[in-house]
């Protein structure tokens, strides 16, 4: 171990010292609030346990967005204590982490030598833009890290043609969140045939392996209980558990905070309307821009297009908290990588990645203080921050733009 230290430059050495002391000091912090408040953690480990016990998994409002295969990836946590269960998630997220930022960096170096040789400043730099998003996901053992991992290893594995194991992560991640199954249709939209048709029959292989241990009459009652909620969080008719959390203030999905801003200028009903005609306007908007077909996945598009559809599955979720917005860190890898290693971003995309750390990095909690930090939510600023990182990936395309002639 201490040969491989001596061995990394000076500048290596102190990101990795820097890295060791962020990790203790949050899992102190995490320790320490644990004591006194459970977490996120603790909710997903009450789902497994009750996967493991045959009890009904939504009784009291319980984890109601998620489905039976979420219960069952869960269960192992009920099966060991939560402080070690805790530490182990926690150390598999810092191990996705670590795996995203080398799958992104095997798709992109091709593009310059100097972005194969500043693979650890590209990556630090893209961690530390994306450190209020993971930090907070760390706090409850890194969840969305590891949901995150699954989905970058299927664009990865796409891009290599290794397509029916694309389709075993992308069909993984959408059993886990629904949101994801919206690459569905994204792959259907470039007439990739074969990736849309077995992420979809892999995510319903993933959804009904539960009936193994719950009995296919259970499993299918709570399945069916699932649909009724997202479709009654769909239509409006929502249940008041889920009504209790989509109209949180802290919630920064794109529609809520739309009806937010409109019911001040108009009806509820109008406001519902208005916010849904926007929310197909960025699904017609991001199909015209990802319009062009390309022969192989393999091509710098791809990891693009992907990057963009991460962030609207993000957006287009019926909830999503802070912690969920890691899934920016590929977008904000290829902005970094255009940047530091490619071509400057240009005046326009370098002011929207600016008020994007002012608004992600510097007017945070520990700045603010909750009270401020939340009415910043409710004006829904996160959600500012991820529409402008969509906006300089759809507007610049970065590690692509020069590409473009060529293909």
């Amino acid at each position: 171990m201490l040969t491989w230290l001596r061995s990394r430059t000076r500048m290596q050495r102190i990101v990795i010292a820097t890295c060791c002391v962020v990790v203790v000091t949050q899992w102190v912090v995490i320790v320490h609030r644990r004591a006194t408040h459970g977490g996120d953690f603790d909710v997903s480990r009450e789902f497994g346990r009750r996967f493991l016990a045959h009890e009904d998994l939504y009784s009291g409002g319980l984890h109601y967005p998620y489905m039976p295969a979420a219960a069952m990836y869960f269960s192992p946590l009920a099966l060991i204590g939560p402080t070690a269960g805790l530490a182990l998630r926690y150390g598999a997220a810092l191990g996705c982490l670590w795996l995203i930022l080398r799958l992104l960096h095997a798709m992109v170096r091709q593009r310059s030598a100097a972005v194969a040789s500043q693979e650890l400043t590209i990556g630090a730099l893209s961690v530390l833009l994306a450190s209020h998003y993971i930090i907070r996901d760390l706090d409850d053992g890194g969840p969305h890290l590891i949901l995150l991992a699954m989905l970058v290893g299927g664009i990865y594995c796409a891009s290599k043609g290794r397509e029916h194991q694309a389709a075993a992560w992308f069909g993984l991640a959408t059993a886990l969140k629904a949101p994801a199954a919206l690459f569905v249709p994204f792959f259907f939209w470039k007439g990739r045939w074969r990736l849309a048709i077995g992420t979809v029959l892999a995510a319903s292989c993933w959804i009904a392996l539960p009936a193994v241990w719950m009995g296919s009459s259970s499993w299918w009652s709570h399945q069916r209980r699932w649909a009724q909620v997202v479709v009654g969080s769909l239509t409006g008719n929502r249940i008041p558990v889920a009504e209790d959390s989509e109209l949180r203030v802290q919630n920064e999905a794109l529609e809520p905070v739309l009806i937010r801003h409109l019911e001040t200028y108009t009806s509820a009903q109008h406001a519902n309307a208005l916010a849904t005609v926007a929310m197909l306007g960025l699904i017609g908007t991001g199909g015209w821009w990802a319009r062009r077909r390309y022969q192989a996945l393999a091509n710098p598009k791809w990891l693009l297009e992907c990057s963009a559809v991460l962030i609207v599955t993000l957006l287009m979720s019926p909830v999503a908290w802070v912690q969920h917005m890691v899934i920016v860190l590929p977008a904000l890898y290829l902005i970094v990588a255009e940047d530091r290693a490619i071509r400057r971003l240009g005046m326009p995309a370098t002011a929207a990645i600016t008020v994007y750390v002012i608004l992600a990095l510097v007017l945070n909690r520990e700045v603010l203080g909750r009270e401020r930090y939340v009415l910043l939510l409710n004006y829904g600023t996160q959600t500012l921050c991820m529409l402008l990182v969509l906006a300089v990936i759809a507007l610049r395309r970065p590690t692509v733009a020069g590409h473009d002639a060529s293909t």
